[in-house]
Order: C-alpha cells, then sequence, then structure tokens
C-alpha cells in the first residue's frame, strides 16, 4: 500500500490496488481501520509506560539503591533521587526508566522481561499485551537527529547500528535540535499504513547532549564493546547494552556544564581505555 496515494483518494476514486472497485469499497474500510487501531496502539503506550513505571517505584529499597549506585557512578546519594529532575535535567525519571529496562534484578531479569514472563496473569489489556514483548530488548543507548519533521517527530540516527528511526512524538520533536545527541529509551509502537518499520517514542525523558559529543560517545562505546570481545568474539552491541548500558550514563556525567572542553572527554576515554583494554 502506498499511503502517500492513498491520501489524495477520493471515495468515489479508483481503489489504488488496481481492482477496477472505487476506493470506498475496497480498501478505504481496511485502510481506516488500520489507522485506528494505529491509534489505540499510540494511547495504549502511554499507559503501559505509567504501568511499568509504577512497577518500578515498588521495588525494594535496597534493590533501588544498588542500581542507583550503578547508575550514578557515587555522584550521588540514593536519599538525593528526589532532587535529581531538577539537578540532573530529569535525572530522577531517566533513572527510573533505565532502572525498569535495563537493570538486572536478583532474579536475573530486567523489570520489562519478567513483566512479560507474567503477562498472562496480568491486568494488561489486549493492546498493552500486544506492546510489551517489543519493549523487551529497549536500552539506553545513543541518537544523533538527522532531520526534524516539524509537527511530524524526527528522524534518529542509532550512534552504535547507523540504523535510522522515525521519532514520532511531535511534542518530543519540539525539544530536539538538528545534529544534537539524544541518550534515551525509544520504544517501537504503531507501524504507519505502507511501511514495516514502526514508529518510535521516547519512554520518558533523554539526556539532551551537543553535536560535538557524537563521536566521543561513539568511541567510548567502541572501547566497551571491544573489552568484551576479548573474551567474548561474538558479543555485538546488545550484549554491551544488555551488560553495561549505565555507561552513557556515566559519559554523560563527565560532560562539562558551562562550556565545551574536548580534553576532558578525550581525556576520560583515555582513562576508559585504560582501564579496560591496559592500552
Amino acid at each position: 500500500m502506498n499511503p502517500a496515494k492513498t491520501l489524495k483518494l477520493g471515495r468515489n476514486d479508483p481503489c489504488h490496488c488496481g481492482s477496477g472497485r472505487k476506493y470506498k469499497d475496497c480498501h478505504l474500510r481496511i485502510e481506516e481501520e488500520w489507522r485506528s487501531q494505529q491509534l489505540r496502539l499510540r494511547n495504549a503506550q502511554d499507559q503501559l509506560l505509567q504501568r511499568i513505571l509504577a512497577k518500578a517505584t515498588e521495588a525494594e529499597a535496597a534493590e533501588l539503591q544498588t542500581a542507583f549506585d550503578r547508575y550514578w557512578q557515587q555522584r550521588y546519594q540514593f536519599a538525593q533521587l528526589a532532587e535529581l529532575n531538577q539537578r540532573e535535567g530529569y535525572g530522577a525519571d531517566r533513572f527510573m526508566v533505565w532502572f525498569a529496562f535495563d537493570y538486572r534484578r536478583s532474579d536475573g531479569q530486567t523489570l520489562v522481561e519478567q513483566m512479560v514472563h507474567q503477562m498472562q496473569e496480568s491486568d494488561l489489556s489486549p493492546l498493552e499485551r500486544q506492546l510489551l514483548p517489543t519493549w523487551v530488548n529497549v536500552r539506553l543507548r545513543p541518537y544523533q537527529v538527522e532531520r526534524l519533521h516539524p509537527n511530524a517527530g524526527a528522524t534518529l540516527r542509532d550512534l552504535l547500528t547507523g540504523e535510522a528511526l522515525i521519532l514520532a512524538d511531535s511534542h518530543a520533536s519540539l525539544r530536539l535540535e538538528l545534529a544534537e545527541v539524544i541518550v534515551g529509551h525509544l520504544v517501537p509502537v504503531d507501524t504507519p499504513l505502507g511501511r514495516t518499520a514502526p514508529n518510535y517514542y521516547l519512554a520518558g525523558p533523554a539526556a539532551h547532549l551537543t553535536p560535538d559529543t557524537a563521536g566521543p560517545i561513539r568511541t567510548f562505546a567502541d572501547v566497551h564493546l571491544e573489552a568484551i570481545r576479548r573474551e567474548r568474539p561474538e558479543a555485538d552491541w546488545q550484549t554491551l547494552l544488555n551488560e553495561r548500558s549505565e555507561i552513557f550514563s556515566h559519559f554523560i556525567l563527565i560532560l562539562p556544564t558551562d562550556k565545551p572542553d574536548p580534553d576532558r572527554i578525550q581525556n576520560f576515554i583515555a582513562e576508559t581505555r585504560q582501564r579496560l583494554l591496559g592500552e
């Protein structure tokens, strides 16, 4: 199906599929139902994320504190969690999203994985059940804004894999700038008519970095992946993200807040290389 063509068709025009029937008697109802279903998925996404984060707040304090120390690298005390939205650009909310999607709890599962395994006994709606399994591999990772679509979102480039993704959140796009780097969690939700790749939405707030951090954050990630591959040559980006996605929070923490400091970033990467690779 070509959505560009269907948008221009009148109800009495010949259907784009070539059947010879009028559009209203052929694909119109199918496509209207598809769009309606995708809208319902977008609405379900908001409710599902709220459920996930609510469960995250119910975690045991000891487990939250262990995760907190790992994410913030002892920069803050767990008792300061409530202050971090103001001090670290929604830092508390960013941490809770990471805790839900990335942190492996004492049973070896992330909270999202645990919810998938318990899905049949849960009170999730059918649409939430449809979405949740597609979020299992969502992790904190860096993206660069490649193109802005006014009132319609943005095209992002995954800085690890090079994959282009459509961020369809029109509200989020208003806060983006061309070429800036965002570090956050993107969840797949709806799939537009005529496309096979889904639209993505931000699960909670993201960190916004200047364009000049794109190269260094990728180099920093390369060092970590190389360290893993020395023991497990088959490791890939998902391996890294499954085991230590918090490194992107650590990278953000060393960035200067007043003015660019390339030497500070390069020294941090060099220290990381020495610590992990002995080089």
